[in-house]
């Protein structure tokens, strides 16, 4: 059975962009008189660094989207904070606190400089934080759905009309509802390098991705009939899934969102998923992509295969009743109007790394965590493997009913302290610009090949807050944070890699 999805982006045109989010480039959060989230504690307690005033996006959006659109850029991924659109100063209100139309308003006024500065705007509703009056555990909570929902219902509403009325220009036409749920529910209640409360195991991350699940399905019918009933030209809207090779890790996610569509019953669930998940194997070993059979790697290969063992076994249909239950009512069979993918190092067997004990962000808690933190893969460490791009985008359009494909994230980290002190190439000795060559090769490549790839782009513009650390370093600009946050068009090593994208664009020829 295929069905057609509500609204299909158009495959003529490209999107060449960047991609960002509001916690991690804004400033302004989680400091005394600020909106809080659910990193509050975290940082309040010295679990991590302090976001601070970030990357002072909130106040040089301005200059960053005329920056863009002197590189060639027509593209710019943004995120609107729930946490500064529906603020608090009392961690625990009674009720939900009232939602700040002046901060929709500002977030209208910077949607707007972006489609005025020729950038179409990506738009994320939730980017891995909420507001702190939530709670740190707030996907384990079936109300968070409602609430989750009546957010994107009056943000949505709030944005386009103050873009239409205030700035004569169209809503939004690209959006997606929840950032890399995958990482979000992994990070939380597996590696717990996200704040989770100690709550651990299968059972939570089935739960929260119960629910997870369940807010994008009815904010994705919230967002078409808002559409529909203003009168206003049909959105694509999708999420963004962070690639992985291990089934269950990534690619169930949108094989649930597909149930309807191919007419799977609950009943037939779980056999479904099961040969989903032989297929997706078969298909990436024949794929037979070049990796650097090293030590680390074949642990990471054992990884792989006990976490494949255990992920069919412990894919628990009873924990997913309440996704299964919004299927069921919704009016729509199809949930995602294009395939948006995050694509680092998504091969478990890369987990590991030779020991190594001088790089850690975090203290230790014991000896077993100081331990896997010398064996375990940090974000320099992260390998680089193209061709896996190709497979991934080639595989999903195939698989998904040839919808097309937006590349939503895709960088590489490198090593510097916000005190700059210590500055470290990474062990392969890539430089960003090498980085963004070998990918965009293989955009152009897919391209050739007639595999509808809308869009690619890079995470992220400038060095920006990686989820507890300013160390890991991503942008095409940096930021040298003991002098402010004057963007860099050269790295620590000599390299310019905003100028390697930008005649990489001119060069692409679409």
């Amino acid at each position: 059975m295929h069905v057609t999805p509500n609204s299909s982006p158009p495959t003529d045109t490209f999107l060449w962009g960047v991609a960002t989010s509001g916690y991690q480039s804004e400033g302004g959060y989680n400091g005394t008189g600020q909106p809080q989230n659910n990193w509050s504690q975290c940082e309040s307690k010295g679990r991590v660094m302090q976001t601070g005033r970030a990357t002072e996006f909130w106040t040089r959006y301005a200059e960053d989207f005329q920056t863009c659109r002197q590189m060639g850029l027509n593209a710019f991924r943004i995120g609107l904070e729930w946490a500064r659109i529906q603020p608090t100063l009392h961690p625990s209100p009674s009720a939900p606190p009232p939602f700040d139309f002046a901060a929709l308003d500002a977030y209208a006024d910077r949607l707007a400089s972006c489609i005025q500065n020729g950038l179409e705007p990506i738009v994320t509703l939730h980017h891995f934080t909420h507001p702190a009056w939530l709670g740190v555990n707030a996907w384990l909570a079936e109300e968070t759905v409602d609430l989750f929902v009546e957010y994107v219902r009056t943000t949505v509403d709030r944005v386009n009309c103050q873009l239409i009325d205030r700035h004569q220009l169209p809503p939004i036409r690209w959006w997606i509802t929840i950032n890399e749920p995958n990482m979000l529910v992994s990070s939380s209640y597996l590696s717990g390098q996200f704040p989770g409360g100690g709550v651990r195991g299968s059972q939570a991350m089935l739960i929260a991705y119960d629910r997870l699940l369940t807010a994008h399905v009815r904010a994705y019918n919230c967002i078409h009939d808002l559409y529909r009933d203003r009168g206003w030209e049909a959105p694509y809207v999708s999420l963004n899934t962070y690639c992985n090779d291990l089934y269950w890790s990534e690619k169930v996610i949108w094989d649930l969102l597909s149930l309807p569509e191919r007419g799977i019953k609950p009943a037939g669930v779980r056999e479904y998923v099961r040969t989903q998940a032989q297929q997706f194997e078969a298909d990436l070993r024949r794929a037979d992509l070049p990796f650097r059979r090293d030590l680390p790697y074949q642990a990471g290969r054992f990884a792989h295969f006990i976490s494949n063992f255990l992920g069919y076994r412990l894919f628990d249909l009873d924990f997913l009743q309440m996704y299964l239950n919004t299927l069921n009512k919704s009016p729509r069979p199809s949930f995602f109007d294009y395939v948006a993918i995050d694509y680092y190092d998504p091969f478990i067997a890369h987990v590991f790394r030779l020991p190594h004990f001088a790089d850690f962000e975090f203290k230790s808690r014991n000896w077993r965590s100081w331990l896997m933190s010398g064996i375990t893969s940090k974000w320099w460490d992260w390998r680089t493997l193209p061709e896996g791009l190709h497979f991934f985008c080639q595989y999903y359009s195939r698989d998904l009913g040839d919808r097309p494909i937006l590349i939503a994230e895709n960088g590489m980290a490198q090593r510097r302290k916000p005190d700059n002190s210590a500055i470290s190439q990474r062990r392969d000795r890539l430089s960003r610009s090498e980085f963004l060559e070998m990918h965009v090769e293989q955009v152009r490549r897919l391209k050739r090949e007639g595999v509808p790839v809308v869009g690619y782009l890079y995470w992220s513009l400038t060095d920006n807050y990686e989820w507890g650390s300013y160390t890991p370093r991503f942008g095409l600009f940096g930021i040298d944070y003991t002098t402010g946050t004057e963007r860099r068009v050269e790295d620590a090593f000599g390299d310019r890699p905003s100028q390697t994208y930008a005649r990489l664009i001119r060069e692409s020829g679409f």
